[in-house]
């Protein structure tokens, strides 16, 4: 029957339209009854009947595709039943699982004469890649691939429901390998439209294999899911490597699109993540081809596009030879980033090629300064396009500046800002005569912007801000550089800032313009406050100064700046304003430390004091007094003498929003009962006249009140005439030394005397046990504030003494635990060689051993601090199953502390990886090939992982993975590698930015100073003693409470 039926397809002669039109529905109708033998007879056909009716399927198809000079009937029943009968056919052949290896030869033999049709591609392609997807689940699991054949033709004239083949797995393997050469090599095509839809197939079987290991989002998984290693390159290269390469070597003529897909190929499996180990041979004839392209360039215009944006991160790769093909992307690439439009024509946007360039350069950045005595071969034919004196460190440097200026798109903007800063960050310690080039670059785009420049979104300007603010740490190496630079920065901020506050044309919303006035602020004060350069450029200082007024806003000018101003200045904005006025005022020149933990509230508390003191602590508190100034300033005054050094000391404790600090005072006075005779014995400073002497000279050179304690300590009573009569055996020399002396010492005690008083007695010491039975219980006190100006009659209710009750010491101590700065988290993780593979992590978070480059990385991204003993993070860490030491870093504004997955002591697993997991920003070490997924530690939405690499060159490479991918940060650099030097430091900052920035887009951002603002407000409405004149003073000379 099946015999009789192909007779149909037979063409007849001489038929009219009508009749071919009737003679093509009939053959239809067979066509759907081939179709029925796959859904219900496959079952019941013999070895014997299954080939019969291949044989016959491949005889009418053969006719159907002939090749040559045929009638008009032929033409029509091959243009309406080809595709079609193509589908029936390659389904049919699949279901009958032939391994008949003479009839796979036979239809090879027939199937290389149809590659001249376009269905026949269209069908090849579609049955590959249906094939290969179910291969990668057979091998891989059922979150790999497909879990049957699905084989879908493109859409075209006609549409064909997917086929859904349930095959054996052994089947499907076989098939797949068989099927894939089936046509032969596609280099014998003569159309190149078929040869670029051939190798469009080819294309999506490999991204297929290189996709391997990614996985869906959504998935759920078992957690004892265990992956395979993924396909080499070597075994994708063993299927269409030589193919391949033939196509790229030949470069037909007309043929340039379907070279351009095979370059992609190439580029696609060199350049995947999944760094593959490739054979030498395999190497040698990749980078051949990129040469030949590179060295050609009017004959592969439409290849370069394809290496190009298929190559950003070669650089980046795990195999030697690459930087032999340096000079020739430099070449390239100049002509691209330094023109409006290449001089060669481009087959992909030209913004998506200017991008992919911008990132090739930026994978490049750190190589100068690792490979500092690299050399880059210039070739002859590259004179015009590289310089006879190349510079290989100039060069990308012109590169990211100049191109910046040509760039109109402003996605590709934001890298061009993330680049300088990421050159800025390698080249700061050899070429640092480029900073203040390139700090000034990112200034004129902030401060002159050209027309496109204003067109672009405002979180370019934001980037470019952040970006500025990022390298604030550099300022003493800015400053030794050109001591003009830092000035310029912060005038040309200043004026940019002024003129959004008052004349802004920017069309944005009041969210993004109090980003943008903070960021500038922040800015500002980031530059000023990590040295002391600004005390030598005042007008810089009065700028910064006149900034910050303008956003401060109080109950009388309010109304006038909110007309002057065309966008409100909010509370944000006047609270930026004044947080940043109070960070200059408090730690210009002093954050961060060069070296240690910093800690603002490092200093002295009540505590101390009362352990110094020896005291009880009823007695100690007898004799502190606490003051709320302006309702803003918390005062503790210690009315206790401290001998510290033999100098009597007393302590000021100040709190406010931005912290807690203390005060040391000296007593120049004493209250005279205090006073007690220390000898009675007089000129025993002759004894040690030479000491006298030396400690004068001290004087001459110090204050005042040094040299009245230099008299306390040798109760001195000048008497020349007992001197002569107690020393008459003293030659004449002793004599004139002695008088020279007393002279200079009675010149001090005279220029003293005119300071302060006579001096009617001799000078006497503190007896220490005299100070408890005084009661001038508030002496000191007193003294300091009425010294101060805060005791004046007219302003004394700015002063509120403060009710010492139990209440307001447990309020004191929950505004003492209140952050001070901005306090962050940041999770890292540990992967071992191999560990990638386990999907649920749980391996991952055993880890409890590392490797040395990992401890190093760990004492660069902070200080290693004792918990128990580091009293400044008040962020929260469980100490409890915790290790002991952790990286801990911080400067004037921020701290942040680094949860280590290897350093949690006795929690198990998953208690470490619910850990990590609450964490917005987790930094991964990943020692293992194979391409990182969030999910192998259950990463949750907008959750960002810095992935980090060793590298064979000794470099590392740098990731960057969020689920969000719309998500963008300010300083955000991914694919790139990186020195070891400044591996930690670069993570570290980066890290806090990305933090920081989520916080605020997902409100979650807690402003420290906001916080204590609130509790210091708390104490001072309900602890305020609101006290007439005379109780109010009389408080400071009694010991009666009131």
């Amino acid at each position: 029957m099946f015999g009789h039926l192909s007779l149909i397809f037979q063409p007849r002669k001489d038929l009219n339209k009508d009749q071919i039109k009737k003679h093509i529905d009939l053959c239809e109708k067979v066509i759907t009854i081939y179709e029925k033998i796959q859904n219900k007879s496959k079952d019941y056909l013999d070895h014997d009947t299954w080939k019969y009716l291949l044989n016959t399927l491949l005889g009418i198809i053969d006719s159907l595709l002939i090749e040559g000079p045929v009638q008009e009937i032929e033409k029509q029943l091959s243009k309406k039943l080809t595709a079609r009968f193509l589908k029936v056919f390659f389904d049919l052949w699949l279901i009958s699982k032939t391994r008949d290896l003479d009839m796979w030869d036979l239809l090879q033999k027939r199937a290389k004469n149809w590659i001249h049709r376009k269905e026949t591609i269209n069908q090849w392609c579609a049955t590959i890649y249906g094939l290969t997807n179910r291969v990668i689940g057979i091998l891989y699991g059922e979150f790999e691939g497909t879990i049957s054949t699905t084989i879908a033709l493109p859409v075209t004239g006609q549409v064909f429901q997917p086929s859904i083949l349930d095959l054996p797995n052994e089947n499907v393997i076989f098939d797949w390998e068989k099927i894939i050469y089936i046509l032969g090599n596609p280099n014998r095509n003569k159309s190149p439209e078929l040869f670029y839809l051939s190798m469009n197939g080819i294309f999506e079987v490999v991204t297929a294999l290189l996709n391997i290991g990614t996985w869906n989002e959504s998935q759920k998984v078992p957690q004892d899911l265990i992956l395979n290693d993924p396909p080499n390159g070597n075994s994708i290269l063993k299927l269409f490597g030589k193919w391949i390469f033939q196509v790229v070597s030949k470069n037909r003529a007309g043929f340039e699109k379907g070279t351009a897909v095979a370059y992609s190929i190439l580029c696609d499996i060199f350049c995947s993540n999944q760094q593959f180990v490739f054979l030498e041979s395999n190497i040698n004839e990749f980078i051949l081809s990129i040469i030949l392209a590179f060295e050609n360039e009017k004959y592969f215009q439409h290849s370069i596009s394809s290496i190009i944006t298929h190559t950003e991160n070669i650089f980046l790769m795990d195999f030697d030879g690459l930087f032999l093909l340096i000079p020739y992307y430099l070449k390239i690439l100049k002509k691209i980033l330094l023109k409006d439009k290449p001089p060669f024509k481009i087959t992909v946007p030209l913004k998506q090629i200017r991008r992919s360039s911008i990132n090739i350069v930026k994978s490049l950045v750190c190589l100068p300064n690792y490979f500092f005595s690299l050399e880059i071969p210039t070739l002859e034919d590259y004179s015009q396009d590289l310089p006879k004196n190349f510079q290989f460190i100039t060069f990308l440097r012109d590169l990211i500046l100049s191109g910046f200026t040509y760039e109109t798109d402003p996605t590709n903007a934001k890298i061009f800002l993330h680049t300088m800063i990421f050159l800025l960050y390698e080249i700061k310690e050899k070429e640092n005569t480029m900073l203040p080039f390139i700090l000034l670059s990112i200034q004129k785009f902030i401060c002159q912007p050209t027309e496109i420049q204003k067109s672009w979104p405002i979180d370019i300007m934001l980037t470019a801000i952040y970006s500025l603010h990022s390298v604030g740490y550099l300022t003493e190496l800015i400053e030794k550089i050109s001591n003009h630079t830092l000035p310029t920065l912060v005038n040309g901020l200043n004026k940019v800032f002024i003129k959004l506050l008052t004349d802004c044309d920017l069309k944005i919303n009041q969210q993004n313009y109090e980003f943008l006035i903070c960021g500038i602020l922040n800015t500002i004060c980031n530059f000023i406050v990590n040295s002391q350069w600004i005390y030598t450029f005042p007008a810089a200082l009065e700028n910064t100064l006149k900034s910050i007024s303008h956003a401060l806003i109080d109950s009388n000018d309010n109304d006038q700046k909110k007309e002057e101003s065309k966008l409100i200045i909010s509370d944000r904005i006047n609270y930026e304003a004044h947080a940043v006025l109070l960070k200059i005022i408090r730690h210009c020149g002093n954050f961060p430390l060069l070296s240690g933990p910093s800690n603002i509230s490092c200093s002295v508390t009540e505590e101390k004091l009362l352990e110094m003191s020896k005291l009880s602590k009823e007695e100690f508190f007898n004799h502190v007094k606490y003051f709320i100034l302006n309702e803003e300033q918390i005062l503790t005054v210690i009315d206790y003498p401290f001998q510290i050094q033999n100098e009597n000391i007393t302590y000021v404790i100040i709190r406010d929003i931005s912290g807690r600090y203390s005060w040391k005072f000296k007593f120049r006075t004493l209250p005279i009962n205090y006073i007690a005779p220390k000898t009675t014995k007089l000129n025993s400073h002759l004894l040690n006249a030479k000491k006298l002497n030396r400690d004068y000279q001290l004087y001459l050179k110090k204050t005042e009140s040094e040299t009245h304690e230099l008299g306390v300590k040798y109760d001195f009573e000048p008497s020349s005439t007992n001197c002569l009569s107690r020393e008459n055996e003293i030659s004449q020399v002793c004599l004139k030394h002695i008088l020279s002396v007393q002279y200079r010492l009675e010149t001090a005690f005279r220029f003293l005397k005119n300071e302060t008083g006579e001096w009617n007695q001799q000078i006497k010491s503190l007896e220490k046990t005299s100070f408890l039975q005084t009661n001038l219980k508030y002496y000191h006190s007193r003294l300091l504030l009425s010294n101060t100006g805060l005791m004046k009659v007219s302003d004394y209710s700015y002063l509120i003494l403060l009710d010492q009750s139990e209440q307001f010491f447990e309020a004191l101590k929950v505004l003492d635990e209140c952050a001070e700065r901005i306090q962050q988290k940041i999770g890292v993780v540990y992967i071992s060689e191999g560990q990638n593979r386990y999907y649920n992590g749980k391996k991952i978070f055993e880890n409890t051993e590392t490797d040395e480059k990992f401890n190093q990385f760990l004492k660069q991204i902070g200080w290693i601090i004792d918990l128990e003993a580091h009293t400044g993070y008040t962020g929260g860490l469980n100490l409890e199953n915790s290790n002991q030491y952790v990286p801990y870093y911080a400067n004037y504004s921020n701290e942040v502390i680094f949860q280590v997955s290897t350093l949690m002591g006795t929690l198990e697993p998953e208690e470490r990886m619910g850990k990590i997991h609450q964490l917005p920003v987790v930094i991964v070490w990943c020692n293992d090939n194979r391409k990182f997924s969030s999910n192998s530690i259950k990463g949750k939405k907008n959750q960002v992982f810095i992935i980090v690499r060793p590298h064979h060159t000794g470099l590392f490479k740098i990731e960057v993975q969020n689920h969000s991918q719309s998500m963008e940060f300010s300083l955000f650099i991914n694919n790139s590698l990186i020195s070891t030097k400044n591996l930690g430091s670069f993570i570290r900052i980066m890290a806090m930015n990305i933090h920081h920035e989520l916080s605020l887009k997902n409100n979650t951002f807690k402003d420290p100073f906001e916080n204590r603002r609130k509790y210091v407000n708390l104490i001072a409405t309900s602890f305020g003693r609101k006290l007439n004149y005379d109780k109010f003073f009389s408080g400071l000379f009694t010991t009666e409470e009131h």
